[in-house]
């Protein structure tokens, strides 16, 4: 598996509050995650590297057990993780008064044989891109939700005045649950997991191409 990784601060804002990583394990397993970190510099810079790294150092040293688990266990312990990793976050924001708020979307994926098992909170997503691109996540966000409910239009929702506020993070509330994907991968799949800082600006099809 070939695996490249990018952040860019961009031209608007002058921090960067995405976070990533990305390892492959001697047992033939991958991980990888994307942060996009939220409550001004310090905070959203915090949350979203304390998220990439804690969730890492979980999957690192349960890998070995992973590989075992039954598809449930393995969707049970990515839940658990988002939750150990939500309370840890809130908790630093709650005693210090300059992190106040703090949170962070989070896709976390782990890719073993031919499976993907993936983690999701906030609206970062996480693409398979064959001849099509297909998006396997669903955002946490009010226009998603004005999307499910047909109050507007996929056309209307590009660009909805709210289209930035998420309804779910980590780290924002004492308890948080991520949505979980499973699903198979072809030999030629390509997995794009990547921030609202991509798909805010670039279409779908452009994405594929």
């Amino acid at each position: 598996m070939n695996c490249f990784g990018f952040t860019d601060t961009g031209n608007i804002r002058q921090n960067n509050e995405d976070s990533f990583l990305i390892k492959e394990f001697d047992n033939k397993l991958t991980a990888a995650v994307v942060a996009d970190g939220m409550g001004g510099h310090k905070g959203g810079t915090q949350a979203s590297s304390f998220a990439s790294t804690e969730i890492m150092s979980i999957v690192e040293k349960n890998s070995e057990s992973f590989i075992k688990y039954t598809d449930i266990q393995k969707q049970k312990f990515l839940k658990n993780a988002v939750v150990k990793i939500n309370k840890a976050i809130h908790k630093k924001s709650m005693e210090d008064e300059a992190l106040s708020g703090m949170g962070t979307t989070l896709v976390v994926c782990i890719i073993y044989d031919n499976s993907y098992y993936v983690a999701n909170v906030g609206d970062s997503r996480l693409y398979i891109i064959s001849d099509e691109v297909r998006q396997i996540t669903k955002d946490h966000s009010f226009v998603s939700e004005l999307l499910d409910m047909g109050a507007i239009t996929p056309e209307q929702a590009k660009n909805h005045p709210n289209k930035n506020v998420i309804t779910r993070a980590v780290g924002t509330e004492a308890s948080v649950e991520a949505d979980i994907y499973t699903g198979s991968l072809n030999p030629k799949d390509t997995i794009l997991i990547c921030t609202d800082g991509l798909t805010n600006f670039v279409s779908e099809p452009e994405i594929c191409s």
